[in-house]
């Protein structure tokens, strides 16, 4: 697989970054979680705790605590107004039909109310209208409405007819009642295309905690009834289930913006309820793309739903959890609504006697969505388009790469070539660093190659002489007639030429053993100044023809360096300046300190070096005459320190001096 793949499969690990991203999330949502549930357990707990000796709360009439459950029973919801009474409904809120009769000529129930005032919204088909015509002394006929109250522990009656549509009251059909007590049922009827609407005000306290209420039909064939008693019920008329002030004001106390608190009877009637489980109001939140939420569910997991949804029966609340808790015991469960998530708790209101009531406490989990969605959200975008930038620029990066590594990759097919070296770019990094030391390796491997191929014809040479010495000296010492004095001279003439093949070949021994030792060469931390002042003095007494000086910028140069090798190639620059220079003259020695480089320099008077001066530290190059070099040079002075150089990171140069009276030759190294 080439480079720019691998690292584009490698890429694909930056997907660990919004994969972190949303398990935080998740853990942030699951601890919510947990909060939430700790919050709704506490409060349902401490609401039941103190409803466990206020039955008068639950029940203000005694006796419905204990009475049997009557699925006739009406539920009054609390209005946040008075309705205006005029037949119609568009000023009421949603609120539940209770449907008595059949789904063809039903009688529609809405009871609300607000203050004192008790509000009865009904709507009844009939398809053959009939309106009373008889007098308020006489039994009432036609379509009525019959309403029948418990006041006193007395079973009452009051009917509501009209001879037209418009305002109505009621008359008693007891004789018991006084007209003050029915003149405070008023009310409005109408007429509709399918039959009737009405509604109808009275005091909650003269229902007395019961309320039944029918409608009589009066068709040719006779009489048809529809409602939750009968004109035939001797009994007391079913229940009115609704709060009261002090359950209301009791449960106040319990208010949270973020949790609905609802408290039902045993059999699960809604007696009073407060809290407004919503996300905080628009203006503060915060603005989320539309398709947000789905995602955020999608991607960090729905939690569970399949539980069945809170469903109401006749008024009633019917949920799994209700039904447990009537049963005695704690439910707490994620249900699934028309508002989202919601968890909910359901808890049991004991006494003495059992299960006297049931709390329910619910927040919905969308609020969750105005906390987490907008970080998920900008995670979703910020890690999307950080996946993105880093993809391409770790492509980019690949693609330029792998140009590099083709590009040196076919520059190392022309490294045959003379002076042939690896192209190098602008870029400062490790393939650059390990391309210039490359190049290093090559030029000294292209410098062996010039060695090795100049070796034979310098060696032919240098050896010609002196083996032409020594055949010419035994071939008179062959002559036995030669007197002793020139048998000496010649003996002597074929020890030169011995001594100077062995010289050659201590030469070439000593460019050899170094290049072998370089790469093992410690570097010691060294006073370079105190080093070079050593060996100017003992030059002078090495060389006594010349006049040796030290020139340094600084009083102590201290840096790594390898003593050993200074020397040797110092003693090679000294050794090259001797052969150049005119007896009697000084030779310099000037070390000084640049920037991150030291530099070590050897001056003298001389002739003038050729143009071409780098040639001079290749192996087997000379400037000498041909006299110079028959005391034995095959010019590996300058090689040398070349390679001690390099050692050092440096590089070795040579210039002419300004004035041209002589030269300058030297080698840098790297401070450290």
């Amino acid at each position: 697989m080439k480079l720019r793949y691998q690292l584009a499969v490698l890429s694909l690990t930056f997907l660990a970054i919004p994969w972190a991203g949303c398990e935080f999330l998740r853990s942030n949502e699951q601890s919510l979680s947990l909060l939430q549930e700790q919050s709704l357990r506490a409060t349902g707990q401490a609401i039941a705790h103190g409803l466990y000796n206020e039955t008068r709360l639950l029940y203000p009439e005694p006796k419905r605590s204990t009475a049997p459950f009557n699925d006739r029973s009406l539920q009054v919801h609390r209005l946040p107004s008075t309705p205006v009474l005029d037949g119609y409904f568009d000023d009421w809120p949603d609120i539940d039909w209770r449907q008595f009769g059949t789904t063809r000529r039903p009688l529609d129930l809405r009871l609300g109310k607000h203050g004192s005032q008790l509000i009865i919204a009904a709507r009844v088909a009939d398809d053959s209208k009939t309106y009373d015509t008889t007098t308020p002394a006489t039994e009432p006929s036609g379509d009525r409405f019959v309403l029948v109250t418990w006041l006193g522990n007395q079973r009452q009656r009051y009917v509501i007819s009209t001879p037209a549509p418009g305002k109505i009251g009621a008359r008693p059909l007891s004789r018991q009642l006084t007209s003050a007590q029915s003149g405070a049922i008023v009310g409005h009827w109408v007429d509709t295309s399918t039959g009737y609407q009405l509604e109808v005000t009275l005091p909650l306290a003269l229902a007395g905690e019961r309320l039944g209420i029918y409608y009589l039909d009066a068709d040719e064939g006779g009489i048809s009834v529809r409602g939750n008693v009968t004109p035939l019920d001797t009994d007391a008329p079913p229940w009115l289930v609704h709060s009261t002030a002090e359950i209301d004001l009791w449960i106040n106390r319990y208010k949270n913006r973020t949790i609905d608190v609802q408290i039902l009877d045993r059999w699960g009637w809604p007696l009073a309820k407060i809290g407004q489980a919503q996300p905080p109001t628009q203006p503060t939140q915060p603005t989320i793309f539309w398709l947000t939420p789905w995602l955020y569910r999608q991607i960090l997991g729905t939690p569970p739903s399949s539980l069945p949804q809170t469903t109401t029966k006749i008024g009633q609340i019917v949920s799994p959890g209700i039904t447990t808790a009537q049963r005695g015991l704690e439910t707490l469960e994620t249900v699934a609504t028309s508002e989202g998530l919601k968890t909910r708790f359901t808890a049991p209101i004991k006494s003495p006697e059992g299960v006297i009531g049931i709390v329910v406490t619910e927040s919905t989990r969308n609020q969750y969505l105005s906390v987490s969605a907008p970080a998920f959200e900008a995670l979703l975008v910020g890690g999307t388009g950080a996946l993105i930038l880093c993809y391409v620029t770790v492509l980019i990066f690949a693609i330029v790469l792998s140009k590099r590594i083709s590009r040196l990759s076919s520059a190392t097919q022309n490294l045959g070539a003379s002076n042939a070296s690896l192209p190098l770019d602008r870029f400062n990094d490790e393939l650059t660093q390990l391309t210039m030391a490359f190049n290093i390796q090559l030029q000294q491997q292209q410098q062996l190659q010039a060695y090795l191929k100049a070796l034979p014809q310098s060696l032919a040479h240098e050896i010609r002489t002196p083996v032409a010495i020594i055949r010419s000296a035994v071939a008179l010492l062959a002559d036995s007639e030669q007197p002793t004095s020139e048998r000496q001279q010649i003996i002597a003439r074929a020890d030169g030429g011995i001594d100077r093949l062995t010289q050659l070949l201590s030469t070439m021994n000593e460019a050899n053993q170094l290049e072998q030792i370089l790469g093992q060469e410690p570097l010691k931390t060294t006073d370079m100044s105190a080093l070079v002042g050593e060996l100017a003095a003992a030059y002078n007494v090495t060389f006594p023809k010349w006049t040796f000086a030290v020139l340094t910028d600084e009083a102590a140069i201290v840096t790594k360096i390898s003593p050993d090798l200074i020397v040797q190639a110092l003693d090679k620059l000294v050794a090259n300046a001797t052969s150049f220079a005119q007896p009697g003259t000084t030779i310099a020695l000037k070390l000084s300190h640049r920037g991150l480089w030291w530099r070590l320099t050897v001056i003298n008077l001389g002739p003038p070096l050729p143009k071409d001066t780098q040639q001079l530290f290749a192996p087997m190059v000379s400037l000498r005459d041909k006299d110079q070099r028959n005391e034995g040079s095959l010019g590996l002075g300058l090689y040398v320190v070349s390679l001690v150089a390099r050692h050092h990171k440096g590089e070795p140069w040579a210039h002419n001096l300004e004035d041209g009276t002589g030269v300058e030759v030297g080698f840098t190294g790297l401070f450290t």
